[in-house]
């Protein structure tokens, strides 16, 4: 091969990565598309290389899958842009591809949160650890955590977890940086994956208790963090299903406990617990739902730009029938579990009882960039309620709502947006105190069985009112 050959060739390849036209070919314009002069400002910004052309060619890769699968109208034109007016200040040929190529995507996101705040990138080595998650559980620290002002706050340790091992967290405690990266202004998601990892795989977090006390670093090794999202008792004669989340199979699971439970003593009550659940696979919520209901509408699914829509029906077969029923929900409560809460609601065989959920109507995908390049996770679909409605930014309300600030471990940090318009308002606000077994440690499971016992809606708010005289 010549010298001749070899230049030629490789300005073919350079006109290509461009994104300018073919050899032989008249471009229509001379102006470069948004998305062209977003790859040029980020080859302009990087070390010239391997790594540069591929974190290139991903950056379109990205956006033009983020428009095609998105449930909302996306301008790619306009993410560009916001992208490429993010690389502009940067100092030519010296980036790091990686960090440069984050810079961008950091852009986009940050226009597109007003649309989809779900959206993320998620980097190859992230995304390996996530696929490497099973149903049994994950590599991790055994920390549940939540957003809070920007910052990641810890909510509760998981007994005989890394976390707890080390006895040196607590609840409320801020997470300042994970192996010496700040999380500050980091998503929650990006957050818990730095957490995550393979079991026996070190990391250091670094909490601060308050503004006032030095920070602690805490070396730790990841372990293998069991899910338990089924956990049953009998209170009395009341059977009490919690549900963690919505995990493969667990529909089944709670069929299965159902049925153990009613052959040792047919109960009078139930409660479903979904406080504090996050939500999970949306079919899981379907059969869960469905295993209480023998007709009706469960949810239907479209995306907001569409007109198609697919919906659930639940079929006639029913679980503990006829029995009174009470769905414990919380601030904490999203998604899936404010599904089957609304769908419950609705069609009357639940009473709501608690806090007005989260406010989470949407379902993402998490969609694979090809070989080494990550993933992207985007709300493809909206759900809607069998009344039509959704709960985005709304949330489910309580026919019995619970005074929160009551309520152990209640937080207001935890609340939907502030421009959330509630539609529907409570029957009836409760004083957990007044129920007969507030002292117990966990006073809305005891206002549940209190408001079993009194018959119903009406005589469970007298009985309380004679009380509180």
């Amino acid at each position: 091969m010549n010298g001749r050959t070899i230049f030629a060739r490789w300005a073919l390849t350079c006109s290509i990565l461009a994104g300018g036209p073919s050899w032989g070919t008249t471009p229509a314009s001379t102006e470069p598309s948004a998305l062209e002069a977003l790859q040029d400002a980020y080859s302009r910004a990087v070390t010239p290389g391997d790594d540069a052309v591929r974190y290139r060619e991903l950056l379109a890769i990205l956006l033009q899958r983020l428009k095609r699968s998105s449930s909302a109208t996306v301008e790619l034109d306009a993410l560009a842009r916001d992208a490429t007016r993010a690389l502009e200040p940067l100092a030519p040929f010296v980036g790091d591809p990686e960090k440069v190529f984050r810079t961008a995507v950091n852009a986009a996101a940050a226009s597109l949160r007003s649309i989809d705040p779900h959206f993320r990138y998620i980097d190859a080595r992230t995304y390996g650890n996530e696929r490497h998650e099973t149903p049994a559980g994950f590599g991790g620290l055994g920390l549940q955590v939540e957003s809070s002002g920007g910052a990641v706050r810890i909510v509760s340790l998981i007994p005989d977890s890394p976390a707890a091992r080390a006895n040196m967290l607590a609840p409320g405690d801020l997470i300042v940086r994970v192996d010496s990266e700040p999380l500050s202004g980091m998503p929650l998601s990006d957050a818990i994956a730095r957490m995550r990892g393979r079991p026996g795989t070190p990391v250091s977090i670094t909490v601060q208790r308050s503004a006032h006390d030095p920070e602690i670093t805490v070396a730790l090794k990841r372990d293998t963090i069991r899910r338990q999202l089924l956990r049953t008792s009998m209170e009395g004669d009341v059977l009490v299903l919690r549900l963690a989340g919505f995990g493969p199979s667990v529909a089944a699971a709670l069929e299965q406990a159902i049925t153990q439970a009613a052959a040792v003593a047919r109960p009078k009550a139930v409660v479903l617990d979904l406080r504090s659940n996050p939500g999970g696979l949306l079919i899981e919520a379907v059969k869960v739902a469905d295993t209480f209901m023998n007709g009706g509408e469960i949810v239907s699914l479209r995306r907001q730009e569409s007109t198609r829509s697919r919906s659930w029906q639940a079929d006639p077969a029913e679980l503990l029938p006829g029995l009174p029923m009470v769905v414990l929900i919380d601030r904490r409560s999203a998604s899936a579990s404010e599904l089957v809460a609304d769908a419950l609601q609705h069609h009357g065989r639940a009473t709501v009882m608690g806090q007005r959920s989260f406010g989470k109507g949407s379902v993402q995908t998490t969609l694979p960039l090809g070989q080494d390049g990550g993933a992207i996770k985007l709300t493809t679909a909206n759900y809607y309620g069998p009344s039509g409605q959704t709960v985005q930014r709304i949330g489910v309300a309580p026919d019995i709502e619970l005074v929160a600030d009551k309520l152990r471990g209640s937080s207001d940090d935890t609340a939907r947006p502030a421009d959330a318009v509630a539609t529907r308002k409570a029957r009836a606000r409760v004083d957990p105190a007044q129920c007969s077994d507030a002292s117990a440690p966990d006073p809305a499971l005891a206002c549940a069985i209190d408001f079993f016992r009194s018959g119903g809606l009406e005589a469970f708010v007298a009985r309380l009112g004679e009380r509180a005289q």
